[in-house]
């Protein structure tokens, strides 16, 4: 659960730049992105511990997450106001296994066929 929360932590700061940067780009170019239809953004997870962990009002943690350190948790003041949803999704779906894991040829395959849109 830790390595997926951190890898979760990690793709938010990655992902919240580029919200913003596009968010400039449409007060530039005078676009309007009202605030009722934003961006609709999903992060897809197969871990259920992360999802809970993510999911809980801030500044709260369980007896196996106190050991995480603050720079792990700094993401959850951002999910709500961003409008980014945490989806669980199902292992043998997690595209991202595709890039993570040593996976046997069947799975590899069909993860990759998946990905191009075969």
């Amino acid at each position: 659960m830790e390595v997926e929360y951190v890898a979760l932590s990690k793709s938010c700061r990655d992902l919240f730049p580029l919200i913003d940067i596009t968010k400039e780009l449409c007060k530039i170019f005078k676009i309007d992105l009202r605030k009722e239809i934003d961006m609709h953004i999903k992060i897809h997870e197969d871990n259920v511990g992360t999802l809970i962990l993510g999911k809980l009002e801030p500044r709260r943690m369980t007896p196996c997450s106190k050991h995480y350190t603050i720079k792990y948790h700094w993401f959850w003041e951002h999910i709500g106001p961003r409008n980014i949803q945490l989806v669980k999704i199902n292992t043998e779906d997690q595209l991202g296994d595709l890039f993570t894991k040593g996976l046997s040829w069947i799975i590899f395959t069909r993860l990759q066929k998946k990905l191009m849109g075969w």
